[in-house]
């Protein structure tokens, strides 16, 4: 069989979508653990979604002229947020998850993206050993989590608009170490919409839900806040957070609000890692 790694195009999303799904729920079922995709036909929507990004490069193994795998990297701001690999499943164990991590990887450093992150599901050996051969190291253990979201709504806590891009830049490098500017930006008004607190006429916070969001605050009551209101707003099936678990006192405040415990994956990282500085709350990519 011979492999080939080409551009991800929109019409390897039917098989893309099929075999990211399949590969997910695979390794889930085996461990007894939700899948990240709950169907082929969401696995589908964010293939078209990442492929179509400006910020994104998409990767897609074929072997013998049929996909076989793909990976991609959001480049959006100086850190490259690397996934999700997927590869067929009767194709795993022959070195095309190993190629397509090398091949992103090689695309980050050719295009000057030094810092390069994601996320590990703890429970899967496999994955974590292929990531940390290629040179990935392993920073934090997080908690996905479901989040009890407030009854009450809080008005303290607002959608970001363009005219917060500079507060948001300062918040975020001061606390996450690393500028998200960009990708706060292109999310502003879409499905992934961010949002911030204000508090004395400063805005002290934001944050995104769901798998692709993040955030961080200047107080744990900040973003205890921002997180529940943020979840009040959302629909059902995207109220889900990632948690630093070192962030203990935190960690043990949504656990006592009702927040249930989804699965623990390790945050990665490869080139330069500075320790975020204040309360931070990753993204499914960093």
């Amino acid at each position: 069989m011979a492999l080939e790694l080409v551009p991800a195009k929109m019409e390897y999303v039917p098989e893309m979508g099929r075999v990211c799904y399949e590969a997910f729920k695979n390794i889930a079922d085996r461990h007894h653990f939700p899948t990240d995709f709950p169907s082929a036909a969401f696995a589908r929507m964010i293939m078209a979604m990442l492929i179509q990004s400006e910020d994104e490069y998409s990767v897609t193994a074929m072997m013998d002229g049929e996909v076989a795998g793909s990976n991609f990297l959001l480049a959006a701001d100086k850190v490259g947020g690397l996934g999700p690999i997927s590869v067929e499943v009767p194709l795993q164990g022959h070195g095309i998850g190993r190629a397509l991590m090398q091949n992103v990887v090689n695309h980050g450093r050719s295009s000057g993206i030094d810092m390069i992150r994601l996320h590990q599901d703890a429970f899967n050996m496999t994955s974590l050993a292929l990531y940390a051969s290629v040179g990935f190291d392993t920073k934090h253990p997080v908690a996905v989590m479901d989040v009890a979201a407030s009854a009450d709504p809080d008005e303290s806590v607002r959608p970001v608009t363009p005219d917060d891009l500079a507060a948001i830049e300062e918040l975020s490098t001061a606390i996450y170490r690393v500028n998200r500017r960009n990708e706060v930006a292109a999310n502003i008004g879409g499905p992934f919409q961010p949002f911030l607190r204000e508090r004395g006429g400063r805005i002290v916070g934001y944050y995104t839900l769901g798998m692709l969001g993040h955030g961080v605050a200047q107080t744990e009551d900040d973003m205890f806040a921002l997180v529940r209101e943020v979840a009040r707003r959302a629909p059902p099936d995207e109220r889900r957070c990632f948690c630093p678990i070192r962030q203990g006192t935190l960690y043990r405040r949504f656990l006592e609000a009702g927040f249930r415990n989804v699965k623990v994956m390790n945050l990665m990282a490869l080139g330069p890692y500075e320790e975020p500085d204040g309360v931070w709350m990753p993204s499914v990519l960093y």
